[in-house]
């Protein structure tokens, strides 16, 4: 019997597979219960909640994002929580051989040690501040509003008709010294600080 290596799939094939499957995911979830009882997560948010996981797969963070090689991957939620429950799909979860860590930020000052930052859109008033006041560091500023990427966000989280897509501020994520996928990049609209 001979050994044989599986045959690889090229990047671009990969990243239409990609695509596929994070589509089939959002078309599996968004056909559940259409009314959602409390505590529940709405299903757009489960969808986004596995985009944040995938956003934290796809980026490269420069070596002294992190204090060691081991260091977590730590995700703030800033704002209104439109998450509920399913961020907590991403416990034990690793990307790039690190720990994801979830935790809610009160106050700016906190972000400091972020690796990827969701800005609610409980925030929208805010945004100019708290881009300001990350600016410089290596953070993955993720958004879920209208015109987020537009005004300096790295990542907005778009519905289009029954899905979610995704916009990227490719400036940005260069000031904030970060590497996205080419993978990634494949499957959004790149967009321009300021224009709408």
């Amino acid at each position: 019997m001979t050994n044989r290596k599986p045959a690889r799939v090229p990047a671009r094939d990969r990243a239409a597979i990609i695509a596929v499957g994070i589509v089939l995911v959002a078309m599996l979830i968004s056909g559940g219960a259409p009314s959602i009882a409390r505590g529940e997560t709405a299903p757009e948010y489960t969808v986004k909640a596995a985009f944040l996981y995938n956003f934290a797969k796809f980026v490269e963070w420069p070596a002294d994002a992190f204090a060691g090689p081991a260091s977590p991957i730590v995700l703030f939620v800033y704002g209104a929580d439109p998450f509920g429950d399913a961020l907590k799909s991403l416990k034990g979860k690793t990307a790039n051989g690190r720990p994801i860590v979830v935790r809610y930020a009160a106050n700016l000052g906190e972000l400091e040690r972020c690796h990827l930052l969701f800005v609610s859109a409980s925030e929208k008033a805010n945004l100019p501040k708290i881009l300001q006041t990350t600016k410089g560091w290596s953070i993955l500023t993720v958004g879920d509003m209208n015109g987020f990427a537009q005004d300096g966000g790295i990542i907005n989280m778009v519905k289009e008709e029954s899905r979610v897509g995704i916009e990227i501020n490719l400036e940005a994520a260069q000031r904030s010294r970060l590497e996205i996928s080419s993978k990634l990049l494949g499957l959004a609209k790149i967009v321009k600080p300021g224009r709408r």
